[in-house]
């Protein structure tokens, strides 16, 4: 489940690239929404041990590496837009 949660956010640009829908500079909007995600995944990834202790909830540790690859994983399509496309 949280791989599926966490691939939704490329399947939506992915989707939205195909079709053109990604309005007037793509490449911007491909840049500004994989930085977001970026961080929004760093911040997730970093919360999982407070509120792992916080709750008393250990299960929660499996799951920060997974948030931590997809975080990985959106800074690299960040940077590979910015290489490719953008400075093309």
């Amino acid at each position: 489940m949280v791989f599926l949660a966490s691939s939704i956010p490329f399947l939506l640009l992915s989707s939205g690239l195909l079709r053109g829908d990604l309005g007037i500079n793509p490449v911007e909007t491909l840049q500004h929404t994989t930085g977001d995600w970026t961080l929004r995944f760093l911040v997730f990834t970093l919360a999982i041990t407070p509120l792992r202790k916080t709750f008393k909830l250990p299960e929660l540790i499996r799951y920060r590496r997974m948030l931590g690859l997809f975080a990985f994983f959106y800074v690299v399509l960040h940077f590979i837009t910015y290489l490719g496309p953008d400075q093309a």
